[in-house]
């Protein structure tokens, strides 16, 4: 998928299950990624160049996505209870 699509999809998601974009997270790692990071109320940059994280709202350089639930208030206990 492409730059301009990722949006789009992230968009359409949002769309279908009645969520506001400004409310949506949106997780890339590279240039192509970018518009979907910037229309998302918060985007995050895992484990991206540093173009991207400076681009992106927050960056995350975790070795695991679990981290993504932490800096949305999950604690690694509900994480762990989730799996």
């Amino acid at each position: 998928m492409d730059r301009p699509g990722k949006a789009r999809a992230l968009a359409r998601f949002a769309e279908q299950y009645g969520i506001p974009l400004d409310q949506t997270v949106a997780v890339g790692d590279g240039a192509n990624d970018l518009d979907m990071l910037n229309a998302a109320g918060l985007g995050i940059a895992f484990n991206a160049k540093p173009f991207v994280r400076e681009q992106a709202h927050t960056a995350l350089n975790q070795p695991y996505l679990d981290a993504v639930l932490q800096v949305l208030g999950f604690t690694r206990d509900e994480v762990l209870d989730a799996g």
